[in-house]
């Protein structure tokens, strides 16, 4: 299915685009000039003034766009001129000047078309003047407020009021001293030859007022009745942090980010609110509007970040946000009075190092005795003989020995006694990263601008010719008014990211082979033989210094132009936007086999194969928006209505190429390839989305809140007949501090409010871009028929006429408070059934020769809730005003599957069942370990297990009979009769947190945030990082398991007697994969995320030469954390393509920086 309307638009053609881009930029640029041209040209014949009370340089502003004449002036003069009130009409441009300047002290000069402005000659009497200025600050009751800020606007001059409310500061008589305190508005009084200024503060509603962003534009917070949770850009700032993903994590109550290892350049990933669906499921995300993603942006052009998290905030977004939508907001060009622009620039250099590894015993002789332990247990015989044990004890006395020695049985072979730490041999103690940003912004009453670039370097964690990874931002905002009704503005941005890497000969090196094979090298083994050449333990490293590299490079340009109107003093708008993104990614890698020996008369053998590929992908994207509001207020009602329509189109192909055989290990080109069967492949897809939405906002009084959104949404991914779905949804609030029964409390609750919302959206990412169609596939086969391996084509998949939307409904009631203006606390408790998940339907007869097709025949509900808690204050500390604020957040979720195709609820083997928690480890209680052979046969038989393997004997786990059956399995693999499993653990992540706090101080600033899971399940399964040796011979010996595993001696040991291949999965040994009580972890965690101290220099001489502000400070991440894991486990590194914990290390960053500001 495709939309398109406009052939133009959404046309798949680069030409066009680029005409149309062109287009566009040009009819900007003459609109600018065009308006540049008028205002210079057209002079009025008459000034027209009507206003009272109104500063004089709006006044003036005025004067000058109905003159047409420029004004020149320092901006000092009238920054402070306070208000004026004038009548005049029809009256010439002297007259005007006259009224408004006259009690001002400044005169007007006419030269041409320019008018000048000054100040009047200043006589000895006229002379500003600095004196002591004293005075009491108190609140709104009368009552004093110590600790307030007294500073002189535009210096460096501060103090702060004393316990009674009084100052004392030196002042000219044309400066203006500002007051500011947390809770209260600050206020600004101009000293005009005061001696005694008292001042009361009016205490700030304003964060009531703050507005939010939310789909298509925004509203007060105070208003807000569906589930809204913010943030602001200040929380990513001058932190080592590689995207903003990892900057949001536990920032935002109910939003879950997560990243699978630490990789340069590895991507977050998000979650709103806990499990989505059995298909998988993500937020949407939107920057300014747009689908991005979000690690592809610059963190320090982040202004603010909103999470919607339920059906009525997200609804307008349609079919991709059933799971909730979050809303970057980066920063904007701002009107400067002083029409200088605003440069910034920081810059950090940060030191990493991984947080975690596992710890391995490299003494020769202890080792061999290990294994030999392990060994013995199942074989019978040792692994090593004595000669081999006698030379590991010789070398461990004596480490100058040699480690590698030529096998006294066999002169072909060589014999390992290294002392070898292979994580040590792969990693190095630490790599260096660094960022540099540079923004500039600025404007004036018709053009406001924003332009900033950051380039960003992190370098890998190899020892030898480590990856790296290098991100170049650059982004571009304009704001034009080109008349008092209409803007137009554009948002350019371009990201490009290069990622540089050693390849392996495994077809993809990050999936996890690597880490694999390291943590299962041999410490006896060393790199390199006596005559230099590799080891096979040391082909790895051998890979990384000259195995071959990849390198992928992504570019991304991408362009926003749009536009806003508004009439009838604003109370209608209408607003649209066009955007395109094109994305391309490159990659060139090849492969080297890498030659070693295992003895010095044997052949040279080959690790691996030589090989050349490279893959490009092209995706292309594009999206329409347009969209009107209108609000208007009768007496107490208010209205605020919204209807729009959106468009996206997506569009991607995907070619790549691979030969074997290079001539050459220098060049890695596919033309200098010699295999005979080169692999050419090529795919493409595109989707489409098309939808109306509206939005009704209404209030009563500012009590009571309603809003009803909804989205008649379509989607390419479904058939014909069920494209299109309507969706609605409904929210309420009553804000019952605004009760005249509550005027009692307002001292206290400044705001409480009550809110609730239903709705339901649709979901697409359920399914694939095709699953409604009936597709064939097509492959080579692997038999040679007349010279060539023919193409064979399989049959049709069988797809389901019924195949429709899987729908998520979705629940929410909330609390928001606030207290003594200072403290915030908001509560959520919500409900989200995703019902019609796309899985497999009912079982069809054998007969039929294909699988059953996927039908909507799943439900499942996910409840949980959430708590959001902020609290702002300040008092004086040595005379100094100590401003300081806490935060801290904390959620939970579960979800059950309600509805699914497995009436029998078997659950061995993986399949989901109604009632099953998701995350649930279902396995054995372990009542310990069998101290007798006497006692192990008396026990219930363990051998019926299964798919496993368990033994009766001394040193084995024994497990419970739960079920009192006299044998230990899992009856028929059914939750009715799961014989003695049952449910051990989950490991969905629980009680997500996070809390933290800042304060500044006397220029010094300080901030520290703590995160983390406060329930979750581990269960390693057959890692080697955890079984070590218990996996296989080979492996290395980790110090957690040497002198704990169980013999007769050792009878409270922890782990079972040693036999080698028992953690693995070949063959029969797998009884240590058994998921059971003992070896189940905790896996929650608490991390300090990151703390950060700066000093903001304040010194006259950086004013002079322009430096508003200059900032040193250090931020650390990932700094410290506490947890129940086995060592060499980081608590986010727990997954791992080849066992838990084998992925790209996590690492901490310690960073020194500086920001200054122009």
């Amino acid at each position: 299915m495709n939309f398109y309307t406009h052939p133009c638009l959404l046309r798949d053609n680069r030409r066009q685009l680029v005409k149309i881009f062109m287009i566009m930029k040009i009819t900007i640029f003459l609109i600018f000039l065009f308006c540049l041209n008028a205002s210079a040209s057209t002079y009025a014949q008459n000034i027209n003034l009507s206003e009272k009370n109104t500063s004089v340089q709006k006044v003036i502003a005025k004067i000058k766009r109905q003159s047409g004449f420029a004004f020149w002036y320092e901006s000092k003069l009238l920054k402070h001129a306070g208000t004026v009130s004038v009548n005049l009409q029809n009256g010439t441009i002297q007259q005007a000047l006259d009224i408004v300047l006259k009690d001002l002290g400044l005169v007007y000069t006419i030269t041409d078309n320019t008018i000048v402005i000054d100040e009047k000659p200043a006589s000895a009497a006229t002379l500003p003047w600095a004196q002591t200025i004293t005075g009491k600050v108190t609140d709104d009751k009368g009552q004093p407020l110590p600790g307030v800020n007294v500073s002189i606007k535009g210096t460096s001059k501060h103090t702060a009021t004393d316990a009674n409310g009084f100052y004392k500061v030196i002042a000219e008589s044309n400066e203006v001293i500002v007051f500011t305190f947390v809770g209260f508005k600050k206020k600004e009084v101009v000293v005009n030859g005061q001696q005694e200024i008292n001042v009361a503060l009016e205490m700030d509603q304003s964060k009531l007022n703050d507005v939010v962003v939310v789909g298509y534009g925004s509203q007060k917070k105070v208003n807000l009745t569906g589930a809204v949770s913010t943030v602001s850009g200040s929380v990513l700032e001058d932190r080592p942090i590689p995207n903003v993903g990892r900057g949001l994590q536990g920032q935002l109550a109910g939003l879950n980010v997560t990243s699978s290892d630490g990789q340069p350049g590895r991507a977050t990933t998000f979650n709103i609110r806990g499990f989505t669906s059995i298909n998988g499921g993500s937020p949407l995300v939107l920057v300014d509007g747009v689908t991005t993603d979000i690690n592809n942006i610059n963190p320090d052009d982040v202004a603010s970040a909103t999470v919607l998290k339920d059906a009525a905030a997200a609804a307008v977004y349609g079919s991709r946000a059933a799971f909730g939508v979050i809303l970057i907001t980066t920063k904007s060009g701002s009107k400067q009075s002083n029409g200088k622009a605003k440069v910034s620039y920081s810059n950090n250099v940060a030191v990493h190092k991984i947080t975690n590894l596992p710890d391995i015993v490299t003494d020769p002789a202890t080792v061999i005795d290990f294994k030999n332990q392990a060994y013995s247990a199942y074989y019978g015989v040792n692994l090593y003989n004595t000669a081999a044990v006698d030379y590991a004890q010789q070398r461990s006395k004596n480490p100058s020995l040699p480690a590698v020695i030529v096998d006294p049985t066999n002169p072909n072979v060589y014999d390992y006694f290294g002392a070898t730490n292979w994580f040590n041999e792969l990693y190095k103690p630490n790599n260096i990263s660094q960022t540099h940003n540079l923004s500039v912004s600025g404007g004036s009453d018709r053009i406001t601008y924003y332009v900033s670039a950051d380039y960003n370097r992190q370098n890998g964690v190899f020892r030898y010719n480590p990856d790296h990874y290098d991100r170049i931002n650059m982004r571009a905002k304009l704001d034009f008014k080109v008349t008092e009704w209409m803007h137009i503005y554009t948002n350019t941005a371009y990201n490009r990211t290069v990622y540089n890497y050693p390849s392996l000969w495994t077809s993809d090196w990050t999936s996890g082979d690597l880490y694999h094979q390291i943590g299962r090298s041999n410490s006896l083994s060393v790199p390199r033989n006596p005559d230099g050449s590799y080891t096979s333990d040391g082909t790895y490293l051998g890979f990384l210094q000259g195995g071959g590299r990849g390198n992928t490079v992504t570019n991304q340009p991408q362009n926003t132009i749009g536009f806003t109107t508004s009439w009838f003093n604003n109370t209608w708008r209408v607003k649209g936007d066009y955007t395109f993104r094109s994305t391309n990614n490159y990659n060139q890698a090849y492969h080297v086999a890498l030659p070693y020996e295992t003895g010095p008369n044997q052949p040279i053998s080959y690790a691996g194969h030589s090989d050349a590929s490279a893959y490009s992908d092209d995706n292309s994207y594009q999206a329409v928006n347009l969209y009107t509001e209108y609000e208007k207020n009768f007496g107490k009602h208010y209205f605020k209505g919204m209807v729009g329509y959106n468009q996206e189109l997506n569009k991607y192909n995907y070619f790549s190429a691979q030969n074997n055989d290079l001539i050459s290990n220098q060049v890695g080109y596919l033309d200098v390839t010699t295999g005979a069967t080169p692999s050419v492949h090529g795919n493409g897809y595109e989707w489409a989305v098309r939808g109306v939405f509206s939005r009704l906002n209404y209030s009563y009084d500012n009590k009571y809140l309603l809003e009803i959104d909804g989205r008649y949404d379509g989607s390419s991914r479904f058939p014909v007949n069920d494209h299109y779905g309507f969706f609605p949804s409904a929210s309420a609030g009553w804000r019952v501090s605004e009760e005249p029964f509550f005027k009692g409390l307002r001292g206290v609750v400044d705001n409480l409010k009550l809110r609730a919302s239903y709705g339901s959206l649709g979901n697409d990412q359920s399914l694939g871009n095709y699953d409604f169609i009936s597709t064939l596939s097509s492959s080579k086969i692997g038999n040679i028929l007349g010279g060539s391996q023919p193409t064979a084509v399989y049959p049709a998949t069988l797809v389901s006429p019924a195949l429709t939307w899987e729908k998520v409904y979705s629940k929410d009631a909330g609390i928001d408070i606030t207290l003594f203006g200072k403290l915030n606390a908001t509560f959520d408790w919500y409900q989200r059934d995703t019902k019609n998940m796309i899985t497999k339907g009912f079982q069809l007869p054998a007969v039929l020769g294909a699988t059953q097709p996927k039908e909507n025949a799943a439900d499942l509900r996910t409840q949980g809730w959430e708590l959001n808690l902020t609290y702002t204050d300040q008092f004086l500390l040595a005379g100094k005003p100590f401003v300081f604020g806490v935060r801290a957040n904390i959620w939970d979720a579960q979800t059950e599957i309600t509805r699914y195709n497995n009436p029998n609820k078997f659950w061995f083997g993986g399949d989901y069942y109604v009632g099953q928690h998701v995350g649930d480890i279902m396995g054995l209680t372990t009542l310990g370990i069998f101290q007798t052979d006497a006692a192990a046969k008396a026990a219930p038989d363990q051998s019926k297990l299964q798919g496993y393997y368990a033994w009766n004997k001394a040193g084995e786990l024994q497990y419970a009979d739960l079920n009192h059956d006299g044998k230990i399995d899992y009856g028929d693999g059914t939750i009715g009769n799961s014989g003695d499993a049952h449910v051990i653990g989950n490991t969905t992540p629980r009680y997500n947190f996070g809390f933290g706090g800042n304060f500044s101080w006397n220029n010094f600033d300080f901030s520290i945030y703590f995160q983390g899971v406060g329930k979750q399940s581990f269960w390693p399964g057959t890692s080697g990082y955890y079984w070590s040796s218990f996996f296989s011979p080979w492996d290395n010996v980790y110090k957690n398991i040497v002198g704990n595993t169980w013999t007769p001696q050792n009878p409270n040991a922890f782990y079972p007697s040693l036999k080698g291949w028992r953690a693995g999965d070949a063959g029969q040994w797998i009884d240590l994969a058994v998921p059971q009580t003992r070896y189940t972890y905790s896996a929650a965690y608490i991390r300090l995320k990151n703390l950060t101290v700066g000093y903001s220099f304040n010194l006259p001489v950086f004013k002079k030469i322009g430096v508003d502000r200059l900032r040193l400070y250090f931020s650390g991440e990932d700094l410290w954390e506490s947890d129940k894991l086995p060592q060499g486990f980081d608590p986010e590194g727990l997954s791992g393509s080849w066992g838990a914990g084998k992925v790209y290390p996590f690492q901490r960053g310690y960073s020194f920086g500086i920001n200054a500001k122009f």
